[in-house]
């Protein structure tokens, strides 16, 4: 997985190239909608997944924290009431089953969307969309709801333990205990979210690629993701850009942070294929989709049809001009 610096910045470059004629600025912005709504039931589902371990106000608090990290406090508190308010009443069977259906299809709207946007990237489609893909697809986007779930978990356990280690360290040397704590835990945090990535990338798109090659893509997407992260915290905290929209303002942050990483995933996903370029693997389509060219063949012949059929219309309303126009003469001949 070495590359040279003249090769890197070789697919740094073709990474941009293809993620700008992909036109990543609207797709981020479709997703940044729909991750609005998707937003309180993927935290429900993660809250109460991890919550299981180690209780859900521990686990919400968490989160609450992450975000505030990310994007300010305000439009975490707002994430919490949205939580809060999507709970579900449990005073009913029915209310739980419907409740719980419409949490699950919510939660998995946000890597639906996504789960389009990575078939774009690799340049594939869906064969036929019917009932029961549409059922598997949900259930991919569920797994992805659940390994954000486990992978929090894991960050919970991980974090008690450095919080032991750092009270044995603090015991030794307050200056090394803390060094060493900031290392372990941005390497933890980089692991962690890299692990996230890498299962973007390998189990989203409709193509089959190997492990090796997710990784090193997850790599750099969470070096700009955690690079993007410090920027957009000083941006936000510099400029405030929610101020202008009042009320509302919680909520266009959340929009904001979404849309930036969906750019910054996009590039990513898009410096994995060129690494898979690069490393000339056979990346092929699943059994369930199909390169992306052949239903734009399909739609292009139609619509040379279309054209052939409007031509041979046109062509027909002339005809029946010229044979009016020429009895409209023999008339006026025949007056004369």
């Amino acid at each position: 997985m070495k590359l040279k610096p003249r090769t890197f910045f070789r697919l740094i470059k073709e990474s941009y190239i293809s993620w700008n004629l992909n036109d990543p600025w609207a797709r981020s912005a479709t997703i940044a909608y729909y991750a609005l709504f998707s937003l309180p039931s993927l935290i429900i589902i993660v809250v109460h997944t991890a919550g299981y371990f180690f209780g859900t106000e521990a686990v919400q608090g968490r989160i609450t924290q992450e975000i505030g990290n990310f994007i300010g406090l305000e439009a975490a508190n707002a994430v919490e009431d949205m939580v809060a308010n999507a709970a579900i009443n449990a005073n009913s069977t029915l209310a739980i089953i419907f409740g719980g259906g419409a949490l699950i299809f919510g939660a998995t709207g946000l890597f639906f969307q996504l789960k389009a946007a990575m078939n774009n990237i690799w340049s594939v489609t869906a064969k036929k969309e019917t009932i029961w893909r549409t059922v598997i697809n949900r259930m991919i986007s569920f797994g992805m709801v659940m390994v954000v779930g486990l992978l929090l978990l894991i960050s919970l356990i991980i974090s008690t333990l450095l919080k032991v280690v750092g009270e044995y360290l603090a015991e030794i040397s307050q200056v090394f205990s803390m060094l060493m704590l900031n290392i372990l835990n941005f390497a933890i945090s980089f692991a962690i979210i890299t692990s996230l990535f890498a299962a973007i990338f390998k189990w989203l798109p409709d193509v089959q690629v190997r492990w090796k090659i997710t990784y090193l893509g997850a790599a750099m997407t969470t070096f700009l993701f955690l690079l993007g992260e410090f920027l957009i915290s000083f941006y936000f905290g510099q400029t405030q850009p929610g101020s202008v929209y009042g009320g509302a303002s919680a909520v266009i942050l959340i929009l904001l942070w979404v849309y930036y990483t969906c750019l910054i995933v996009f590039f990513g996903a898009e410096f994995t294929q060129q690494y898979a370029f690069y490393k000339n693997e056979k990346i092929v389509p699943n059994q369930y989709a199909e390169p992306a060219i052949y239903q734009e063949l399909e739609r292009l012949e139609k619509k040379k049809s279309q054209f052939v059929d409007r031509d041979r219309i046109i062509s027909i309303f002339q005809d029946k001009a010229q044979e009016i126009e020429h009895k409209k003469e023999t008339g006026k001949q025949d007056e004369a």
